[in-house]
Parts: C-alpha cells; structure tokens; sequence
C-alpha cells in the first residue's frame, strides 16, 4: 500500500512495531518513536492507542479488498468472479500480511471492538456471496474453507505441502464457478 500521509505512516510504524514485539508492546511513545514523531503527533491522528489499532485491522482488511479488486478486474471484472478473485486474493496473500494479523491476535482477543472492521467485512462478504454463479450455501463454503485455511498458515500449523495447497486451491477455484448441486435447501 501506498504511503500517502502522516496517518498512514503512523501505521506502516504501527505495524513495525507488532511484527518485531508483538501487539502487546504497542504503545503509543514507541509508535511515535518508531514513525520519527512525537506522542502529540501521533495523538492528532489517533485519539488513544486503541483508535490506532483498529485502524491498523481496517488498513489490513482495505489491503485484502484491493487485492480481491485487482483480482477480479484481471477475471474481466464480472461481479459474479468475485469469489473467485476471493481464492486467489487468499492464495496470493504474503506472508507480511499473515504474519501481522497473527501478531495482533492478542490485542484483538483482549478487545472485542476492534473486530469492528472485520465484521464489516465479514457482513459485505456474505451479502455479496449471494450474487455468486454458485449460489449462496456453496460460495458460504468455498470462503469458510479459505478462512480456515488462512488461519492455520497464519498461524503457522498448516500440516499441508505446497503440491496440497495447489491442489486444494484448484478445487476451491471450480467450487468457486461451478454449482455442484442444482437446488439446496437448508432444513
């Protein structure tokens, strides 16, 4: 992501900081120190270090949604690949990216609120699965299974080799743009 303000660079330090000491040593002073700002400076932006942490999650998940988009603008930008720009966006994910959402685990278990971006990402998500080609239950399944693989890489205990991974990624992908079943009916 482009750095393009003072916030954003407040949050590139942010960031810095999780990876090398993890969430719970994230302070306001080592933000401000790491950013070359001082703690007023980082106050402007953010009123408390809480303020700042989620909008830390909303930049990550804002970084995901622009890779689905870019994703999808190369599947021909068809609302109906969306999921399918989905399981390449999750395949394509670095290890960057894994390795910060693994470190702000903590400071998400201990505060609730700062899902906040993540729920609203998870609301629009669902709601869109339902302009999917697939339908919704199956497109439902495909993105519980790249959430679930997306966890256990991120948290590093993934027992699957890369020939797995690739093969499982496959399967996503037809599940993704082809309907298995003609009806479903949830009883």
């Amino acid at each position: 992501m482009v750095r393009d303000s003072a916030r954003d660079a407040i949050l590139d330090a942010a960031q810095a900081v999780v990876l090398e000491r993890g969430a719970a040593h994230v302070t306001l002073d080592a933000v401000a120190e790491r950013a070359g700002l001082s703690k007023g400076g980082v106050l402007y932006h953010f009123q408390n270090k809480d303020a700042m942490l989620s909008a830390l999650v909303d930049r990550m998940v804002r970084t995901f949604e622009a890779m689905v988009a870019e994703k999808r603008t190369s599947l021909g930008d068809d609302p109906q690949r969306t999921l399918e720009a989905h399981v390449e966006a999750v395949f394509a994910m670095g290890d960057q990216m894994n390795d910060a959402a693994c470190a702000m685990l903590p400071a998400l278990a201990s505060n609730p609120s700062l899902l906040e971006p993540l729920r609203v990402f998870y609301r629009d998500h669902f709601a869109e699965l339902g302009a999917s080609k697939v339908g919704f239950p199956q497109a439902a399944v495909v993105s519980l299974a790249l959430d679930g693989l997306w966890l256990m890489d991120m948290l590093q205990i993934s027992p699957l080799s890369e020939d797995d991974e690739a093969h499982i990624k496959q399967m996503l992908l037809r599940l993704a743009t082809k309907p298995v079943a003609k009806s479903f009916s949830a009883s």
